[in-house]
Order: C-alpha cells, then structure tokens, then sequence
C-alpha cells in the first residue's frame, strides 16, 4: 500500500485544538473515551488497517525467518499487541519475513536481551539501557525531568535522533537498535496523601536507577531499587512508601490494591531499547531493509501511542472507578515547587556527561519534543507512515 495516511478525523481534530492552543494538540486527553479517538491510528495500525506506507518487495528468494524474544509473557497485554505488530511485519514484506516469537524468559531474563542478540540466540529482543546505565552515556538524556508529555511523542523524538547521537553508543556493544520505546510519565502512587513537596520528604520510594534515582532523591524521598514486580509486596511490608509508575504499569501490577492516592507529576518516562541482531540485518536484501525500517518506525509510535498512552487513561479509568484511587492533581504553582527541586539534574548531567555532544542533544531533544507536542498523535502516526526516520542502520 502507497497511498498518503492522513484521516479526516485527524485533520479536524488537529485543527480544533489548534484554535485552542498548539502546545494542547499533542495531548492524548482526560480520559479512555477521548484517547481512543486522538490516538485511533496506533489503534487501526495494530488492527491491520489503513496504510502501511511504500513497501515494494522484489524478493523472491526463500522465506526469512525472524527470531524474537521477549521476559514478558505471552498473555500480556502488551505481549498481544507486539504480536499484531509482527503481523504486520509479515503483511509488509508480502510473506517473505516471518515471525518466530519466545516469551516468557524461554530464552533470556529481562536483563540480557543485549547478551543474546550479540550471540544470535534472538534476532530482536529488548534490551534496557537503565540496567546497564555505566555503559551508556547520552541515552539517559531521554529520561530527564519533564521533557515529554507522553510515550509517542518521547519515542518520535528518540527515534529521529538515534542516527546523530545514539547509534556509536549502542553499536559498539555488537547489535544494532531495533528501535526505541518509552513508557508513558510517571507517577506517584502512596498510602498517605501527597499533595505539595513537603508530603514526600523522607519516604521510601521504588525507582528504576539512573536519572530516575535522582529525581526521587531531589524531592528528598530515599529511593528504593526493586524490580516493578516486588513492589507490591514491599508496600505490604511497609518496605515501601510509595511507588513511582505510569498508569498503564500500574494496573499491571495491581498497585491500586496496595495504595491510595496517584499524585499526578509525570515527572519522566522510561526508555526500553529493543536490540537487533546486526548479522540478521546486514543478510536482509535491500529492498526488505526498507520494509523493516518502515515497519520498525511504525511499530515504535503505534506502541508508544496504542499501549503506553492509550492504557494510561483505560488502566487508570478502571483504578479510579474501583473507588481504590484518588487522584491529586497539583495546582500549577505547587507543580512548579516540584519542578524546581528537580532542575539541576539536567544541568548535572550536561555538565558531568563523558560525551562532549551532551548539551546538543539535551537542546534537540527539546527541539523536537515542542514538534511532536504540537502535533496532534494521530499526525504523529501519519509521518512515521509517510516520512519514516533514516539512519537507524
């Protein structure tokens, strides 16, 4: 398929938020109701709808078979979702790649999906930076404070600037990059409300490390290193006092049942590498590298916009309407106060960063985060159709 994706739903919406304020057409909305429609086209992607941009297969050789791998199993619903993405891999490449897909740790934990690309064991896995963050330098960039609304517009982002700044750093470990994901904003989730900053002084807080670590320290809570999964139980413990999550995790986890409150700050997001094992890519002919550069780039927006976004508003519907949760909303001022105590972490790490280019890619960052905000998603979706990103490769 070659026709231009761009819906008239799209369009109209674009244009009604643009009357309002540009900085608001990105946003996903206030609830499952108004998601589903602003992000319908990660929703059709998956469904095998629409236009999948200019796939043009001249291969005629034997069919190439893709092995993938993931720690999540199968039932997940993120799981089921990456299954309709190889779906539509197959569909792109008119049948001459095809999908072998391992879950639930048959062949790596969630630590060592770099380990088994390099070795061929999977030819796509994810592979997570933040677990080995003292072997990469300017990807943790992408999880400063305040920087993105939400996953698609940080994954656009990332994926656009992977070429100039990323790929040397990766590379070097002996894969490629698939492509890049982000979770949705993060969150905190306690037992006792937190409404301004000094409610958070002194708590016990689960973070993932890195940049994430120090967010929570420059709040004055302690961080707490644990995987998501031991979470609940050390809230029952009392091991923890609060947990930082997006919504979409959140219900996964079942935090609601261990918590009361969701203080909203969306203070950063996550980001989830997924490896490529370089040999399978380099063997792949030419015009099936195009084929998976066009389907990499629309799997990583459909993602990030179909799963993170999406479910952050339906899993935390459902949470609230479980009368488990009460959400707090900070006043502008109050957000402010949060702000400012976590300001000087990007500073740091322009600053003390090995990598001399980390003050471009903090300002491009910027640069490009304002674009995709100002977009509204399902545009977002429409240029990675149309105008995927080069030189992942």
């Amino acid at each position: 398929m070659d026709k231009t994706f761009f819906t008239a739903a799209s369009i109209a919406l674009g244009l009604s938020l643009a009357c309002v304020s540009p900085a608001l057409a990105g946003d996903t909305g206030k609830n499952a109701a108004e998601a589903k429609q602003r992000l319908s086209a990660a929703v059709d992607w998956f469904n095998g709808k629409g236009s999948f941009g200019k796939n043009n297969v001249t291969y005629n050789g034997p069919v190439i078979t893709l092995k993938t791998s993931s720690h999540l199993p199968p039932v997940a619903g993120i799981s089921k979702l990456q299954r309709k993405g190889f779906d539509n891999l197959e569909r792109m490449s008119g049948g001459k790649i095809k999908v072998k897909d391992t879950w639930s740790k048959t062949v790596h934990g969630v630590k060592e999906g770099r380990k088994a690309a390099r070795a061929g064991l999977t030819n796509y896995a994810p592979c997570f930076s933040l677990y080995m963050s003292k072997d990469y330098n300017l990807v943790h960039g992408l999880g400063l404070p305040f920087l993105f609304n939400n996953s698609h517009e940080a994954v656009a982002t990332a994926e656009n600037l992977y070429g100039k700044y990323l790929k040397k750093e990766h590379e070097r470990y002996g894969v490629s990059i698939a492509r890049v994901a982000h979770t949705s904003p993060y969150h905190l989730w306690t037992n006792k409300p937190v409404r301004n900053l000094a409610d958070v002084k002194g708590m016990k807080i689960r973070a993932g490390g890195g940049i994430h670590s120090q967010i929570i320290g420059a709040i004055g809570a302690t961080q707490v290193s644990m995987p998501g999964a031991d979470s609940y139980t050390a809230m029952q413990r009392g091991t923890l006092d609060g947990i930082h999550f997006s919504d979409a995790i959140a219900l996964i986890f079942k935090t609601h049942e261990v918590t009361k409150y969701r203080t909203t700050n969306g203070f950063n997001l996550l980001t989830i590498e997924y490896c490529l094992d370089s040999k399978w890519h380099k063997a792949l002919p030419a015009d099936l590298k195009v084929v998976w550069n066009n389907w990499a780039r629309q799997m990583a927006v459909a993602e990030g916009a179909g799963f993170y976004d999406l479910y952050d508003k339906i899993n935390l519907d459902k949470m609230v309407g479980m009368g488990q949760t009460e959400v707090i909303d900070m006043d502008p001022a109050e957000l402010d106060r949060w702000k400012k105590a976590v300001a000087g972490i990007e500073a740091n790490f322009i600053k003390n960063n090995k990598n001399k280019n980390a003050g471009a890619f903090v300002a491009d960052i910027k640069k490009l985060a304002a674009k995709y905000a100002a977009m509204a998603p399902n545009d977002v979706m429409a240029e990675v159709i149309n105008n995927p990103a080069q030189g992942m490769y």
